[in-house]
């Protein structure tokens, strides 16, 4: 389920908890994931971390094991949580950002706009390096396409 109204995911989250005034990201996880056994992936986790310039976004990418039917948030379904890859920051689950990135490369429906951010953001984070990335083989192709025009992003 995405969403259900004409309300975008910030309103929405904002309606769920009034008492906030200026919402980040971050804090629309907390709001919309809370008590969810979930954890937050692809473009989401890039976004969450500060590796896209977050484009407006309808929906929180999460992996789960079963659909969660909620609003704004897309599930993709896993056998077992516990065999994904996550860090916790006050209670969200997330995706390692090199695991968010190899989540994105496989998936064609990836707005290549947010790899082209994450991998810029990725290569100045880390001293002007890829050298940390891990990427599974049959991604190598893919990848290097980023990685070329993510050193080259912040100078256009």
């Amino acid at each position: 389920m995405l969403n259900n109204n004409d309300k975008n995911i910030f309103d929405y989250a904002k309606e769920l908890e009034p008492k906030s005034h200026l919402l980040t990201f971050f804090d629309v996880c907390k709001i919309l994931l809370k008590d969810l056994d979930c954890i937050v992936c692809k473009e989401s986790a890039a976004d969450l971390l500060g590796y896209s310039n977050l484009g407006f976004r309808d929906k929180i990418y999460v992996y789960s094991e079963k659909e969660l039917n909620k609003p704004y948030i897309k599930c993709f379904i896993v056998k077992n949580l516990e065999k994904i890859p996550y860090r916790n920051e006050d209670g969200i689950k997330y995706s390692p950002i090199e695991n968010a990135i190899n989540d994105m490369l496989a998936r064609n429906d990836t707005n290549p706009q947010v790899l082209y951010e994450t991998f810029a953001d990725y290569y100045f984070r880390n001293n002007e390096s890829y050298d940390k990335l891990e990427i599974p083989k049959k991604l190598i192709l893919k990848a290097k396409h980023y990685q070329e025009e993510g050193a080259r992003y912040y100078e256009q």
